[in-house]
């Protein structure tokens, strides 16, 4: 043998070897449920158009019964059509690719409604992770009982419900808004009003609905193994949302401003009167005889007996309007201190960021008057 043969030889077994190593797959693969109902119809020699070998290798798929249930209506030129897409599903399900198989499946079933075509289908979708689409195949599956399956494959569909089951809980969803436009998990449910029930996956989702319009409302739900949660959805509209995120009612903040600006108001309105009386003071307490007898003094002055009554009266008066209206002011103003107060913590805010400080505390306004000074102090505690 020629030494370049001899490299050539050595060469191939060498990449033979390697190729060996790693064959190749058409896509990831979990193990596949063993079922008689699911033979293995993969074999080179298979003719999928020979029906001695099809039925060899599908025993339970009887197509010439026509007594049973899921046989009724349905002729036998559709059941061996049916049969030998089962069969192609069956072989695509081993290679494997499950989608493939389920598509079968479904064009299988699209023609007859065997309970061992729901149970394959059913056995893909698993292998998909359509765990949803799955639990309702096995229940169609297993409704006419052992028969049409076979007593392992039957115990195996049940086998396979109560684990699908574990992994699914049931939501119900009411939104009674018109028009607004409900989700679960960004895929729509459907157009308010209205409600959706339905199994889904017990892990946490997420519900929006949404309206323009009005405050769109999304929770985070958390759906609980073979369980029901229900999800009643509200929408208002952005003025009802702004109302209901104040603090108080609207009117109230400003009804104490308004209270503080009549309340300064009056007191204004007594200073000007103070203020009138005591110039009609003046002018008559000048023009007393006592007054005009003593124009060398400094300041005009008249003995005590000497002012009348009435003119005693209206200083007193004059006085008394004057306290009043420094009084007014003290307390008008810190009212409307305390309105503006209250407006700011009355302002609109997101209804989430309401949550968390609707604990806060107490807003008083103390006035504060001295010989040398007036103000208000407010305190505000969270």
């Amino acid at each position: 043998m020629k030494p370049v043969r001899i490299w050539i030889y050595f060469g191939g077994l060498v990449i033979g070897l390697f190729c060996g190593l790693s064959p190749l797959a058409a896509q990831p693969a979990s193990k596949p449920v063993p079922t008689d109902v699911d033979p293995d119809p993969t074999k080179d020699d298979l003719d999928l158009d020979d029906e001695d070998a099809a039925s060899a290798n599908d025993k339970t798929i009887v197509t010439d019964d026509d007594n049973k249930p899921w046989s009724q209506g349905v002729s036998a030129e559709e059941r061996k059509v049916a049969r030998k897409l089962f069969l192609e599903g069956n072989r695509l399900f081993r290679i494997p690719l499950f989608a493939k198989a389920a598509e079968q499946y479904m064009a299988a079933l699209s023609k007859w409604k065997h309970p061992a075509f729901y149970f394959n289908l059913a056995l893909a979708q698993l292998n998909l992770s359509k765990e949803i689409d799955a639990r309702e195949n096995l229940e169609r599956a297993l409704q006419h009982g052992e028969e049409p399956l076979g007593v392992e494959q039957y115990q195996e569909a049940q086998k396979q419900l109560k684990e699908v089951r574990r992994q699914l809980g049931q939501l119900r969803v009411i939104c009674r808004t018109p028009g607004a436009e409900v989700t679960l998990d960004g895929v729509t449910l459907f157009i308010g009003p209205g409600s959706y029930q339905g199994w889904t996956k017990a892990k946490t989702h997420e519900i929006t609905a949404k309206k323009a319009g009005y405050l769109s409302e999304a929770r985070s739900v958390t759906v609980r193994s073979e369980g029901i949660q229900d999800v009643d959805l509200k929408l208002v509209t952005l003025s009802e949302a702004t109302d209901a995120s104040r603090r108080w009612a609207t009117w109230k903040p400003w009804a104490v401003v308004a209270a503080g600006g009549s309340i300064t108001a009056i007191g204004g309105g007594l200073h000007v009167l103070a203020s009138r009386n005591f110039n009609d003071f003046d002018k008559e307490f000048l023009a007393l005889p006592c007054v005009t007898t003593n124009k060398d003094l400094a300041v005009p002055g008249c003995p005590k007996d000497d002012i009348p009554s009435t003119l005693n009266d209206r200083l007193s008066l004059a006085k008394t309007q004057q306290t009043i209206a420094v009084g007014a002011y003290v307390v008008g103003g810190s009212l409307m201190v305390v309105g503006a107060v209250l407006l700011y913590l009355n302002r609109p805010q997101l209804i989430e960021q309401r949550a968390t400080r609707l604990s806060a505390g107490s807003v008083s306004a103390i006035p504060v008057v001295s010989a040398d000074l007036l103000g208000v102090l407010v305190k505000v505690g969270y």
